[in-house]
């Protein structure tokens, strides 16, 4: 730059020295895209490297950890830290680079300027220490974000896991406030390292603004001479960009770097966890017994608590079936997880082979469809499978299937009825042909015959494990099994007792034992979930809605800028304005001081102080409002909507959409408005007016460049439709390929206990690699379209630069004053176009995930709908009696009715048990009647008021109290959010509700202080058994019991009692009697043993249910 502005100002040069400016400038230039091209694929190829490792590492960390600690954080670490600390190498390699930069910068400096050059030097040492105090701050801050953004995404998940429950039981908005209120505290959390953010950008920007200000000024006022000379300006600017730049850059990365070590030291602690223990010996020794235990103790290792089993010692041969029972929190599982290894345990366990057949009591099954869930890591055999199929009950179902066993399992099983799940799971274990097969109440969600079918064909003198050889532990309660087993081990007390099957009818089997407990929650599989792979056509879906959408789509923008706010938008641009034109036209008025006499110096150097000072507001403006009011209105007011309509969506929503893709609006998506979307809107503003100023100046100063713009124009316009077409195809593959990798962890962390116990782990780990494998390729050639967009763009800027030089040279119009400005400009006009397409691009991809929430609230229904005009009186119900009129529903309305014309009544304080085989309509009855799905015909209603005009929240509130199976609750709300969400009760009546489901000295182990015990989160107690949970969901409906009196809401319980013993389902049929003796209960049940001396002659009544029928026998009467 010195040698052309010297040559500008000589009249009398060669040709010869024009030439070599003319090529040294296309060599300088060229050589920079060409070099920096190399320099960024090699970053990319050590960026792809690390990630492939570190989720290599977190994965294979993941497969050693005792499950529940696995569940969670290894999902998150993959998919957020991983993505933090990928460009570790990167920031290193950067840094040293610019601290090199400094160094040459500051050398040339020095030798134009004398001392002067240091001065940056001492600003460079002032804002260090921000970025000192950003440093010590900034992690903890950002830790904090952190966590609350996980909770949120934690209690988001859990709420989708259980819609169904939170519909039934009308805990709708106390949800929501629960979810909005942690929503607030993220938000605050962020705004505290927002301040952060701003202050070190002001710092930051004060750098690259006033170093060259404060340097100029200072050289200016020491001159002898009162004159400026253009070379001298010009070039120093040039030279104190390789000095502010640099450092800039370097505190810039500092807040990315103390953040990396965070993700780094997360990933660090994760890795470094002890594995689990397994205190189990490999014998391998054919003919010994396939299972011994000697005086083996378990003890959960979170606890100082006495042992849950001690000194248990039993042997397990082949061919042997052992059926071990025991009371709820006996230690039944806690002896299963013993075996497994998976619990720490004391004495010795001996296994043939520690490859065992295993059936969870909450089975888990793998996103993959009902045949590969079963086959798993077996080789196919038709004839066994077909056997294994028909002894598991399954086929029938899979003929009710539009796909048959191809049917895509959704969410562990979400689209399958619990005994479905069961089975599949069952039928896992008996293909995989492994001598031990241990059974953890495999038969739980059954109804009694198909139980006694499957029994029979498995456990019966000619059963598959009869013919296998195998040795079976089967965990149960159920009594009709008994006969079935060779020995029984009786737990009570925390000791194991071997008996013989014949004590059953001597009566020493204690009196807790109970027949088939049995449920089946979701009712009509194939007309409401079955489907081949919907989530995926989902996502299929979505994406090419996303890459047809058009580019800049006003409605979106318009959406956008509401949630923004108009106010804070125009503020913020007119910020950015300020800045641009401050920044650029600064050079401008250095162009009037190098030309100015003496004695006008002083003037212009004024004039340049304040209008940098200017430009240095208005970007620190710009900062505060895209962080503090368009980050954080933006972020409220979508999150709000989101939340809103997902909320009150029907059921059928939740049915065909796969809970993966709704959560992904709730954390990506929301991610993006938060993070990205805010300061790609800025950045693109202040790029484009930036970019204006600069032309336009660049043509002032050569008019001829004017004929380049249409040309240039054209062609970057080209460029960044080829561009964004090919990065959103891309980014559309690399998001499926992040969704299956994704997927691989989610069915590898939740069922890590299965797989090891299958010894699946170096199975599972290769499918990791593949999927990790596909996932590095769109990932890969995403970095490397962004390596050639950077090329191509530089180039152009090149050739622009190269044009203007030799206009410069062949024409010589221009002063030095004039080319000096105009190659400062160009300099930065290359980075300008750069980012400019970048934030442009950026923009589009974000603004995908504001049509994904536009289209969540434009197109998902309310399931509220205009139906709810009626308000009924505080008093209502009064009674509790209900009467439906030929009501007549179907799942959708293209589907045949799963009830026609269903007519029946039930009398205030009356007690109804509805029975029948799955798929009878029960589970469709009990939606009904809470309007979780909607009659088509036909009308119900509750005291002569018809709930289809009762808001549904007073309907599923006061109206109906119900109790679902699973006893859904949210991990990270208080117990006492989980139990009394409306506040109602005090702290001595939510004990007495858990004295009286005997839950509280279980509770109570965690602290001595009431209410301190209360306000624990559910997560800080020990594990509940599933007989806890529905003990827990009891205790619940008391309190709303008590909350709600003196109206008389209708009670419905589903499968309320289906895992508890004998001696604990008294504790319900103790509660029918007294607690709700005066109100009207209808209870879904598939066994009557336990309750059915609860129920009074003439009064109460048993209906059962088939085909969509009922038929209602009053008890002790003939009368239907």
């Amino acid at each position: 730059m010195d040698v052309l502005i010297r040559f500008v100002n000589e009249t009398a040069t060669g040709t010869d020295r024009g030439i070599w400016l003319i090529s040294s400038a296309a060599i300088t230039y060229i050589g920079m895209a060409v070099s920096a091209a190399i320099y960024q694929r090699y970053i990319d190829r050590l960026r792809i490297m690390v990630r492939g490792a570190l989720i290599g590492l977190v994965h294979d960390q993941a497969m050693k950890l005792p499950g529940k600690e696995v569940e969670s954080e290894a999902v998150t670490l993959m998919s957020s830290d991983v993505d933090s600390v990928e460009s570790v190498g990167e920031i290193f390699h950067d840094t040293w680079a610019y601290i090199l930069e400094v160094v040459i910068g500051t050398m040339l400096l020095t030798a134009r300027l004398q001392w002067f050059a240091f001065l940056p030097l001492a600003i460079i040492f002032a804002c260090s220490r921000m970025s000192a105090y950003v440093a010590k701050h900034f992690e903890p801050r950002q830790k904090n974000w952190n966590t609350a953004t996980q909770e949120r995404i934690s209690t988001t998940t859990s709420v989708l896991g259980g819609i169904k429950s939170l519909k039934m039981m009308g805990m709708v908005d106390v949800t929501q406030c629960r979810i909005w209120q942690l929503r607030e505290k993220e938000l605050r959390l962020s705004e505290r390292l927002r301040w952060i953010l701003v202050a070190y950008n002001a710092s930051a920007n004060s750098l690259g603004i006033f170093a060259p200000v404060l340097t100029l000024v200072f050289y200016a006022l020491s001159s002898g001479t009162g004159e400026l000379h253009a070379n001298d300006v010009f070039t120093s600017i040039a030279l104190l960009s390789m000095v502010t730049h640099p450092a800039n850059m370097v505190m810039t990365l500092v807040p990315r770097a103390v953040s990396i070590i965070a993700n780094f030291a997360r990933i660090e602690a994760y890795i470094s966890r002890l594995p689990v223990l397994d205190p189990r010996h490999n014998d391998g020794k054919e003919g010994l017994s396939l299972v011994s235990l000697e005086y083996v103790s378990v003890r959960h290792p979170s606890t100082p608590d006495p042992p849950i089993l001690r000194d248990v010692s039993f042997r397990l041969s082949k061919g042997e079936l052992i059926v071990c029972t025991g009371a709820v929190g006996s230690g039944k599982t806690s002896l299963v997880m013993a075996l497994l290894g998976e619990l720490p345990s004391t004495g010795s366990i001996s296994l043939a082979s520690k490859k065992i057949a295993y059936c969870a009591q909450a089975p888990w099954l793998p996103s993959v469809t009902i045949r590969d869930a079963i086959i798993s890591h077996s080789n196919f055999d038709q004839e066994w499978y077909k056997l294994v199929l028909d002894a598991c009950c399954l086929s029938p179902d899979l003929e009710s299937f539009r796909n048959g066993d191809s049917t895509f399992i959704e969410n562990n099983g979400m689209n399958l009825s619990g005994g479905q799940r069961q089975r599949v799971a069952l039928a896992r274990a008996v293909y995989s042909r492994y001598d031990v097969v241990i059974l953890d109440d495999p038969l739980s969600a059954l109804d009694e015959n198909v139980a006694e079918q499957i029994s029979d064909r498995l456990l019966g003198p000619r059963g598959l494990f009869r013919e296998m050889n195998a040795g079976v532990l089967l965990i149960s309660n159920a009594t009709k099994l008994f006969p079935m087993a060779n020995r029984l081990l009786v737990l009570q007390g925390s000791e194991a007792r071997l008996q013989d099957p014949s004590t059953v009818q001597q009566g020493k089997i204690p009196g807790s034992l109970v027949h088939y407990a049995a449920s089946d929650q979701t009712t009509q599989p194939s007309e409401l979930y079955d489907t081949k792979a919907p989530g995926h056509n989902q996502r299929i879906d979505n994406a090419a809605e996303d890459l047809s959408r058009n580019a800049g789509d006003i409605a979106l923008y318009g959406y956008y800028f509401n949630a923004v706010g108009y106010q804070n938008a125009f503020l913020m641009t007119v910020c950015t304005a300020t800045y641009s034109f401050c920044l650029t036209f600064s050079q401008y008025v250095l162009r009037w001081a190098t030309e100015a006499s003496s004695g006008e110096l002083n003037g212009y150097m004024g004039l340049y102080v304040g209008i940098s000072f200017i430009a240095w507001a208005a970007t620190s403006g710009t900062m505060w409002f895209t962080q503090m009011k368009v980050a954080i209105r933006s972020g409220t007011v979508l999150h709000s909507q989101l939340l809103e309509r997902v909320l009150r969506a029907p059921l059928s929503y939740f049915a065909d959409t796969q809970i993966g893709i709704t959560l992904n609006r709730f954390s990506q998506d929301i991610a993006l408005v938060d993070k990205q979307l805010p300061s790609a809107l800025a950045n693109l503003s202040t790029q484009i007016f930036k970019l204006l100023m600069q032309v336009a100046l660049i043509v002032y100063v050569q008019p001829v460049m004017l004929a380049t713009i249409p040309p240039c124009y054209i062609l970057v316009y080209l460029i960044q439709k080829v561009y964004l077409r090919n990065s959103r195809q891309l980014r559309f593959l690399d998001l499926e390929s992040r969704s299956r990798l994704n997927t691989n962890f989610l069915d590898t962390t939740s069922g890590v206990t299965t797989i090891r116990t299958f010894g699946w782990q170096d199975k599972f780990a290769t499918k990791n690699i593949k999927a990790l494998d596909m996932s590095q390729k769109p990932y890969y050639l995403l970095l490397c379209l962004q390596c050639w967009l950077k090329v191509v763009l530089d180039c152009i800027m090149a050739t622009v630069a190269v044009g203007l030089i030799t206009l410069t040279v062949v024409y010589r119009s221009s002063t030095g004053s004039d080319i000096g400005m105009a190659l400062n400009l160009m300099i930065g006009a290359n980075t300008t176009l750069l980012r400019l397409v970048q934030n442009w691009t950026s923009l589009e991809t974000s603004l995908s995930a504001i049509a994904r929430l536009k289209d969540v609230q434009e197109c998902v229904p309310s399931e509220d709908g205009a139906k709810g005009a009626l308000e009924p009186g505080a008093q209502w119900p009064s009674a509790g009696e209900l009467r439906t009129e030929n009501i007549t529903v179907s799942y959708s309305q293209k589907s045949e009715p799963a009830l026609r014309n269903l007519s029946f009544r039930v009398n205030p304080g009356q007690k109804l048990v509805v029975m029948g085989r799955t798929g009878s309509g029960k589970s469709t009855l009990m939606l009904s009647l809470l309007r979780l799905l909607e009659t088509k015909h036909g009308s119900i209603s509750i005291d002569d008021i018809n709930i289809a005009h009762v808001p549904l929240q007073i309907l599923r509130q006061r109206g109906i109290i119900a109790v679902p199976q699973d006893g859904f609750n949210i991990p990270t709300a208080a117990i006492r959010v989980n139990l009394d969400p409306y506040n109602k009760c005090t702290s001595d009546e939510i004990v007495q509700a858990l004295r009286r489901t005997r839950l509280w000295d279980k509770i109570a182990a965690a602290s001595t202080d009431v209410d301190t015990i209360l306000n624990l989160p559910m997560s800080a107690i020990l594990t509940f058994s599933a007989g806890q949970m529905q003990l827990f969901a009891l205790c619940r409906m008391l309190l709303r019991v008590k909350a709600t009196a003196p109206t008389k809401p209708i009670i419905i319980l589903d499968e309320a009692s289906s895992s508890l013993d004998r001696e604990t389902e008294a504790i319900v049929g103790d509660i029918l009697c007294k607690e709700l003796e005066y109100h009207t209960v209808i209870m879904i049940a598939h066994r009557t043993e336990g309750i059915m001396n609860t129920l009074r002659p003439g009064v109460d009544a048993i209906a059962t249910m088939k085909d969509g029928k009922l038929r209602v026998s009053i008890i002790g009467t003939s009368m239907d």
